[in-house]
């Protein structure tokens, strides 16, 4: 039995294969960072497999590098063949998919389907000599980040939340939201609305902090916090805390507050709204204020809402209840004695 063997080709100056000395295995160092796809297709994969740095299997590729990194590569990777074979060449398509998912992480997002593990540097001493081994340049973490992302924080407010429920047991679960606090009439830096979501067969309460009241200290940005758990609280045990559209807070609010580590002052439009954080309610939650300035990096600008020229042409006072219903009522009638609704036996009230 014959093998046909390819004709080895000797280079002047090189060692016949006998005389090359063995050199010994070198084993890869594992990339400080590696950035992973997953849920991929076949047409994926295939348009990976190609690219330097990029190890693939059926529905899953990795880079070893950073998501910045490995955005790069793609990018890079798609411009030759664009320039080459154009834009409807075969699996370009399927790289603009990849691009955009890794494009979300190169810009501070987040993106379900990539996650990137880190190798952390290790302390390494020599005498009066330490050294560090691995990239600590390669940590990613969200608060290396210089770029904002909403995602980071809303995560810190709910988890001041979860941290306020942790203290006192009967807040309630809420879904957290940020958003203007400028776009009615009335400005205000948090709202809290009972059972507004629904979640399964349960239906969720939401607490709203506003854009513009982030430009506050941390610990005032925390206090909104407290205030709409206060809110929470009540309503959980079934206290009516507030009057006047949720407007006027009354004695059971300012109790509330107090319970929650809030002292509260009385204005005379507003009730006993105003509260400031004690310094003992600050002390117990120091890890979670910390953490939630980190997140404080953005605020939202105040709206420009546009007054009307519009002027009543009678002397009737616009009223509601908690319905809320709204009547138009004259003066002299008003102070004649309370107007009771029939729906939900609360007193109409003046909206100014």
């Amino acid at each position: 039995m014959t093998t046909d063997l390819l004709p080895v080709v000797q280079v002047p100056g090189q060692l016949d294969l006998i005389d090359v000395p063995a050199i010994p295995a070198l084993v890869a160092a594992k990339p400080a960072t590696t950035t992973k796809l997953t849920g991929l297709t076949n047409h994926n994969t295939d348009a990976l497999s190609g690219i330097t740095g990029w190890t693939v299997t059926k529905t899953t590729a990795v880079y070893a590098g950073t998501p910045t990194a490995a955005h790069k590569a793609v990018q890079a990777h798609m411009d030759i063949v664009r320039a080459t074979e154009g834009g409807r060449a075969h699996g370009y398509a399927s790289l603009i998919a990849v691009r955009n998912k890794l494009k979300e992480l190169s810009t501070g997002g987040s993106h379900p389907a990539v996650s990137v593990t880190i190798k952390r540097a290790k302390k390494a001493t020599t005498g009066t000599k330490t050294t560090r081994t691995g990239s600590p340049k390669a940590r990613l973490t969200r608060k290396r980040h210089n770029e904002y992302t909403t995602a980071e924080l809303v995560s810190a407010l709910e988890a001041a939340w979860v941290a306020i429920r942790a203290n006192h047991t009967e807040v309630p679960a809420v879904v957290i939201i940020v958003g203007s606090g400028t776009g009615s009439k009335q400005a205000k830096y948090g709202h809290f609305a009972a059972a507004r979501w629904q979640h399964g067969e349960h239906a969720l309460a939401e607490v709203l902090i506003s854009g513009e009241g982030l430009k506050r200290p941390v610990e005032e940005v925390f206090t909104t916090l407290l205030h709409e758990a206060a809110h929470a609280l009540a309503n959980t045990r079934g206290i009516k805390d507030t009057s006047r559209q949720g407007r006027w807070h009354n004695h059971k609010f300012a109790q509330l507050a107090s319970e929650l580590g809030l002292d509260t002052t009385k204005d005379e439009r507003i009730g006993w709204s105003p509260c400031t954080l004690r310094k003992d309610t600050a002390i117990t939650y120091s890890s979670v204020l910390t953490d939630l300035k980190t997140a404080l990096i953005a605020y939202r600008h105040p709206e420009m809402v546009a007054g009307t020229s519009k002027k009543n042409n009678n002397n009737a006072i616009a009223c509601a209840c908690m319905c809320p219903r709204r009547i138009r009522v004259a003066k002299a009638v008003l102070e004649q004695g309370e107007i009771t609704c029939g729906n939900c036996e609360s007193t109409f009230e003046p909206d100014e």
